[in-house]
């Protein structure tokens, strides 16, 4: 799993998190320095300040265009929480969250893609 947040004290936190729940996490200020990773789930935030529906579809969908994960967006935006439905993420978490809800979470998403590319094959 990836987390993926501009705030170094939320992506410390969210990955000791996952971590302290058994998950595999590599934990990454941006997508530009990824480069070939692979793996089940990128947990990440909207990175859109101000917030834009328009800007967190376009960077979700180059997400997506680069990863067969399964994306899980993580954000305290509020304006998120009218567009869940606009959103092309498998969940949406928004802040607070509980930790035991975003790892149940994650881990039911990680299942899905998983059943997805077991599918695709």
């Amino acid at each position: 799993m990836l987390v993926v947040e501009s705030d170094d004290a939320v992506r410390a936190t969210v990955a000791e998190g996952l971590r302290d729940s058994g998950l595999l996490v590599k934990a990454m200020k941006d997508v530009d320095g990824i480069g070939g990773w692979s793996g089940d789930v990128i947990v990440t935030d909207t990175f859109a300040t101000p917030y834009r529906t328009e800007a967190v579809v376009a960077y979700l969908k180059g997400l997506r265009s680069r990863f067969t994960a399964g994306l899980v967006v993580l954000t305290g935006h509020n304006g998120a929480s009218a567009d869940i439905a606009q959103l092309p993420a498998d969940a949406v978490v928004l802040k607070p969250y509980d930790l035991e809800d975003l790892v149940a979470v994650v881990i039911s998403v990680a299942r899905d893609r998983r059943q997805h590319n077991d599918t695709d094959r």
